[in-house]
């Protein structure tokens, strides 16, 4: 048995998947940031949190708008995930580097190269240690034709989904098979 630094727990609960998070402020700015630290907690109503700093930039949009957008990249984004995961927005316009649509029921950019997508809005906010979970609504959801079946489940053996270890390491599934 090996003694894991305590300030490196968060590592053995790794791999996770990596979203894009993108937010707007009420001028219209907006901006992008990669998260891992994010998931499901409730399925009705169709509820997602995600753990953000208030240092970050993110943090402040989301709590001046109350909305934000979910954006599931495949690996071949690996070098614009990292990006978005370390400049911040406040010293570079990281949304002119990508194409964008426009969300369906918030007013937050989604990005076009991702494969899926979720439009949320705050349902509540918890302060937790040096994070903030935002606790968002699903208003809408949808994926590339193809890269999920009828149970909304991602196809392994098209989707290479990002995975991040901790720190700028990142891995993704090969060679993937559905286990019964």
């Amino acid at each position: 048995m090996e003694l894991v630094k305590v300030s490196k727990v968060t590592r053995l609960l790794h791999p996770k998947l990596t979203a894009i998070i993108t937010s707007c402020n009420r001028e219209g700015k907006c901006n992008a940031m990669s998260a891992a630290w994010i998931m499901p907690v409730s399925a009705n109503p169709p509820l997602i949190v995600v753990a953000i700093s208030p240092k970050r930039l993110t943090y402040t949009y989301i709590k001046e708008t109350r909305e934000f957008g979910v954006n599931i990249p495949s690996m071949n984004m690996l070098k614009l995930v990292n990006y978005f995961g370390s400049v911040s927005g406040r010293v570079e316009d990281k949304l002119s580097k990508v194409k964008m649509f426009k969300a369906k029921r918030i007013n937050v950019p989604l990005i076009a190269d991702c494969i899926a997508w979720l439009e949320c809005i705050v349902e509540n906010e918890i302060e937790a240690g040096d994070h903030v979970l935002f606790i968002g609504r699903v208003l809408e959801a949808y994926a590339l034709k193809g890269y999920i079946d009828e149970d909304g489940i991602y196809n392994v053996y098209k989707f290479k989904p990002v995975l991040h270890l901790g720190g700028d390491k990142y891995t993704t599934i090969e060679n993937a098979k559905y286990v019964p």
